[in-house]
């Protein structure tokens, strides 16, 4: 396999010129590759919740168990350090697999290598950290863990981008989209099956993920790029992976904005759920474990319905704004009583609601991207830059967290709600501008 810049022995983009059309016979969507079956939305699906599971797992109690074993008191830094600096892995390392990805001319195809590379080196990353005698150790392990996993995720969204037509990505996207909270509810599946055993609490979703990724390298399309029909990667190539122009490129601009602040919105709210349950509606440690698992069911399952749906309705309509539209409207509600909620059963409505906006979210939140490409041919990487999008608000909801909830004396949840509101209709607003959809 040998990393080289982006071409395809294929299509570049394979749309069509709408200047070459009548206004009357011009398609809907003016891409016109095949639609995908349902079989390689099987596959890429079970590749993508093999990914999730894996990564998402230990960052429920696995991680934290392991680093108590061998930190003792220390154990909140040490856990602090081993996430943050896994989230700095991940910001770096999805753009820039993507891109090399973009650039592979294996002969297995473009994206297969780096699955491949993806979920063994994950599986490799977390048997550091079960054998770990020290808490670096642990560190490296997760880094590893979250470099490889990260590279395993941009292939399977490059994929996405290479394989699947603009009338089709709504559905598929949308469908895709699920991996994410089944694997959560997977893991917490697992975690609580394997309770007493913290290595087989890291070590099964990492097996699982290289199982469930063996479908799609047998039933999966792959994208091929000829040998010697591109310049081999230089070191100012993987530089400018780590981001896309937004002046060059405006529509894929206002998408990463309005995708950073439309997690930025559902940030607030996930970030600080724990600790509003106890300050502001008083209830005990064993009764706030026991809410935040409900409200994880009722939000993931407000998710399932409301998905799929939606990711067919933007399909059928040739439209993602209104999807946004729709989206934001009801997360900003959401937020609206979580901000004004003074009881566990309005908690759990607005979670149900919080959980309708980001599945219908989730329909076109690759979608939207995947449509405004800059280049098809470097899919990966730009979705990969993308994908700080919906990483990074976490950490900027933490940071601007505490300064929030300090108003008025403290514990002022309101606030923080009400700045989580803004930010999804902000999120809107700023997928006004793009001319596409």
């Amino acid at each position: 396999m040998s990393a080289t810049s982006p071409a395809a022995d294929q299509s570049p983009n394979g749309l069509i010129d709408p200047s070459t059309h009548d206004a009357g016979t011009t398609p809907r969507f003016a891409d016109q590759r095949p639609r995908v079956p349902g079989r390689f939305v099987v596959v890429l699906f079970l590749a993508l919740f093999g990914a999730w599971l894996a990564l998402l797992a230990p960052t429920m109690v696995g991680l934290a168990v392991r680093i108590e074993q061998l930190s003792g008191d220390s154990k909140v830094s040490a856990l602090s350090w081993t996430l943050g600096l896994g989230t700095l892995v991940a910001l770096i390392a999805n753009p820039l697999f993507g891109s090399l990805s973009d650039r592979c001319t294996s002969r297995f195809g473009a994206r297969r290598p780096f699955m491949v590379l993806g979920a063994v080196g994950g599986l490799a990353g977390t048997v550091v950290i079960a054998l770990a005698q020290n808490t670096w150790q642990i560190v490296l392990g997760w880094c590893i863990a979250q470099a490889m996993y990260n590279a395993l995720v941009s292939a399977i969204y490059g994929t996405l981008a290479d394989q699947v037509p603009e009338r089709q990505m709504g559905t598929v996207s949308g469908t895709l989209a699920l991996a994410s909270p089944i694997g959560i509810l997977g893991g917490t599946y697992l975690v609580d099956f394997f309770h007493t055993d913290a290595l087989l609490m890291i070590l099964v979703p990492a097996l699982l993920g290289v199982v469930l990724l063996v479908p799609f390298l047998f039933l999966g399309r792959d994208r091929h790029i000829l040998p010697g029909s591109v310049d081999r990667v230089r070191v100012r190539d993987l530089l400018g992976s780590l981001w896309t122009n937004p002046v060059k490129h405006p529509d894929f601009g206002w998408a990463w904005l309005s995708r950073f602040l439309m997690y930025g919105g559902y940030a607030t709210a996930a970030t600080y759920m724990a600790y509003y349950l106890g300050d502001a509606l008083g209830m005990a440690d064993g009764e706030i474990t026991r809410a935040v698992f409900v409200a994880g069911l009722i939000f993931t399952g407000s998710v399932l319905i409301s998905t799929v749906p939606a990711g067919r309705i933007s399909d059928r309509i040739g439209r993602r704004k209104p999807i946004v539209f729709t989206a934001s409207v009801l997360i900003a509600t959401g937020m609206a009583i979580m901000a004004l909620a003074g009881t566990v059963t309005l908690f759990y409505v607005a979670q149900a609601v919080i959980g309708l906006g980001m599945g219908v979210y989730f329909a076109v939140d690759i979608a939207l991207p995947a449509d405004v490409l800059p280049d098809r041919a470097s899919a990966a990487k730009d979705l990969g830059v993308m994908n700080i999008a919906a990483t990074l608000p976490s950490s900027l909801v933490a940071l601007v967290g505490p300064a929030l909830l300090a108003l008025g004396g403290g514990g002022n949840y309101s606030a923080l709600f009400l700045f989580g509101m803004a930010a999804a209709v902000l999120g809107s607003l700023a997928v006004l501008p793009v001319r596409r959809r």
